[in-house]
């Protein structure tokens, strides 16, 4: 009998496109992605245009660094996953720079080590990603008619079905995850199955031509839902489309380049109207009740939304482009975190990364005394800032570049980083290899898995526990749950029984 979740063997994973023996060179898929001439003088002259700017030799570094990492990162027709992880990384170094070139002054306007944090932070991309480079390496690479025989073996129709699912019923699941203590990071785990589905959709009617405008439609609600989100969720189905687009992506020309300027230049305005007007639109949408809730009906939600929106002052959009690039930024706590360590506190030497593993791997029925973890209370310690917490619903993590450093120092750092890129390419190996025998659906595996893992501001424990549940729970769903859903949406091939 046809079995359509058997394990894929990844060196069967590259479809050649014809059985003809010809040239094999002819048909070799190309090993790095075609960037033309004009597309290479642009990059090459915003790089070195960086120079030019305030601050400049900061951004020549961050900018030279994700040119670097993301050139061997991102392969033709390989997953984006993390050359998206690695850009949302990049923005929240660069923005501290842009952030005092927007007010005129040097980076180390708030702290005389913010130069030192960038750089660190930036150097860190390098160990971070080189592991997951090795096994994004290791992967075949495929021609797109390779690629398309995979979504052939799908059906669009059952795909979306599932989709539409997912997309009808995870909303309320996801609003009920945080009321059910340690079972929040397993139900957000099935959350992202409606994303992996989401993914799934989009590879498959984009390669097979079937059902794009309803995928595209589909996108516009995600986006105008998440509006409806105390917690601004419209930006999720953004990441996961650039995500999709990104992995199909094989040549870059000048077209796309200045394609991508303006999308990027419309993104970034919308991310500054949204700044200016979200206290606002919150207060409306709990209607008072000052709870993390959306408590006005949806309609009402979308008109004030484009009340607050059509008022935007040229002053308020200054002071929006201060709060925007300061929330993005994460390298301000690390800055201060390095004030401290070591002249006020000693270096921890491995006991801070010791002690999240302890905290996350040790169950509460173990440790009845196990206290809740406050993020909030670690950064208060390390940067020496006062800072609000639970009593203003707020939270403020470290991030987890500063809590290596807390351990190891400016250089020892890069040897936790490096550690912690090696269990994102193992997980991702084994994702891509064991999620089932359709490489496509494998695709949205690791999309929809490392999602999560995108920010410089996640706190070292939070990294941790979400990581193990939301690879346990994947465990589980390649065991019990993916079979059936390939199953179910696979197409028998001729010939198999």
């Amino acid at each position: 009998m046809y079995n359509p979740v058997k394990t894929i063997s990844l060196k069967q994973a590259q479809v050649s496109d014809n059985s003809k023996p010809i040239n094999k060179q002819a048909i070799e898929p190309p090993k790095r992605i075609i960037i033309d001439g004009e597309s290479r003088a642009v990059f090459f002259i915003l790089l070195a245009c960086q120079y030019l700017f305030p601050n400049g030799f900061y951004l020549f570094v961050a900018v030279g660094i994700i040119y670097i990492v993301i050139y061997n990162l991102q392969q033709p027709l390989k997953p984006g996953i993390f050359t998206f992880v690695a850009l949302f990384h990049f923005l929240q170094i660069i923005a501290g720079v842009w952030l005092a070139n927007s007010v005129g002054k040097d980076i180390n306007f708030r702290s005389v080590y913010l130069s030192e944090a960038t750089i660190a932070t930036s150097i860190g991309l390098l160990f971070l990603f080189f592991p997951i480079y090795y096994y994004q390496s290791k992967l075949p690479f495929m021609t797109l008619n390779g690629l398309k025989k995979y979504a052939e073996r799908l059906s669009t129709n059952k795909v979306f079905n599932c989709y539409l699912v997912a997309f009808l019923t995870t909303s309320s699941l996801a609003a009920v995850a945080f009321a059910f203590g340690g079972f929040t990071q397993v139900i957000i785990s099935f959350v992202k199955i409606k994303w992996l589905l989401f993914l799934l959709f989009g590879y498959v009617s984009i390669l097979k031509k079937e059902k794009t405008k309803i995928f595209y439609l589909f996108v516009l609600l995600e986006f105008i839902s998440g509006f409806y989100s105390f917690f601004s969720e419209f930006k999720t189905v953004i990441y996961f489309l650039v995500v999709l687009l990104v992995s199909l992506v094989q040549v870059i020309n000048l077209k796309q380049v200045l394609l991508g300027i303006v999308i990027g230049t419309c993104l970034a305005v919308v991310a500054l109207i949204w700044t200016g007007i979200k206290v606002q639109y919150r207060n409306f949408l709990n209607q008072g009740t000052k709870q993390q809730v959306a408590a006005a009906s949806k309609q009402d939600a979308l008109n004030k939304i484009y009340d607050l929106s059509s008022d935007v002052s040229e002053e308020s959009m200054n002071s929006s482009t201060y709060q925007f690039l300061d929330r993005l930024q994460y390298t301000y706590f690390f800055a201060k975190t390095i004030e401290r360590v070591p002249s006020v506190i000693p270096y921890a030497g491995g006991r801070n990364w010791l002690d999240n593993i302890a905290y996350v791997t040790t169950p509460r029925i173990l440790n009845p005394n196990k206290p809740d973890y406050d993020a909030t209370e670690r950064t208060k310690k390390y940067t020496g800032l006062r800072l609000a917490g639970r009593k203003s619903n707020s939270s403020f993590s470290l991030g987890y570049f500063a809590e290596c450093y807390i351990d190891f120092g400016l250089w020892g750092m890069m040897f936790p980083l490096f550690l912690i890129g090696l269990m994102y390419g193992i997980t991702y190996w084994y994702l891509l290899k064991n999620a089932s025998s359709n490489l496509l659906f494998n695709y949205a595996v690791v999309g929809a898995f490392f999602m999560e893992f995108n920010a410089l501001e996640m706190d070292g424990m939070l990294l941790l526990g979400r990581f193990l549940a939301t690879l346990v729970t994947f465990v589980f769903f390649i065991k019990v749950i993916f079979p059936k859903l390939i199953e179910y949406m696979s197409i028998p091939q001729p010939g198999k029984r």
